[in-house]
């Protein structure tokens, strides 16, 4: 099992007990991350878009988001981001889908090599800080992007 199969697996174990309201940043430098924000009805999931970027992601790894069901980015209407929403109930199998997903997103589209190059930051409009101790060492604490 390779640390990515690891970080998946810690990621779909998230998803299944966030909270409505709440917002989780997975993030790397040069403006490379995948947000989550899951609402009462849809959990909605954002990939960095190459108009963030500073090297475009490869039209290789662009095709196989689209063949796992990410919305490309449409400049003219200003959704400059990959997009994915499932609706709730969200089976936890589709959520182990969508981890693995994400994941190929943040490694073969955005180049992250390694989950130890991410951080992770999540929050609730009710109660603050989010509880992301799944996700191991990339989790940080306070709110928001403070660390």
């Amino acid at each position: 099992m390779t640390d990515w199969d690891v970080f998946a697996k810690a990621l779909a174990r998230t998803l299944i007990e966030l909270p409505s309201r709440a917002t989780l940043v997975i993030a790397a430098t040069g403006n490379r991350y995948a947000q989550f924000q899951q609402f009462d009805i849809r959990l909605s999931v954002e990939l960095t878009g190459n108009y963030y970027l500073a090297e475009p992601i490869p039209e290789s790894a662009a095709q196989r988001l689209r063949d796992l069901g990410w919305s490309a980015p449409v400049m003219q209407r200003d959704i400059e981001n990959w997009r994915r929403t499932l609706l709730w109930p969200i089976p936890p199998s589709r959520l182990v889908d969508l981890a693995r997903s994400v994941v190929i997103g943040l490694r073969d589209a955005l180049g992250i090599p390694s989950p130890s190059d991410l951080h992770a930051s999540g929050w609730t409009e009710v109660s603050g800080d989010l509880d992301l101790t799944a996700l191991g060492p990339i989790a940080r604490t306070g709110f928001g992007w403070q660390s």
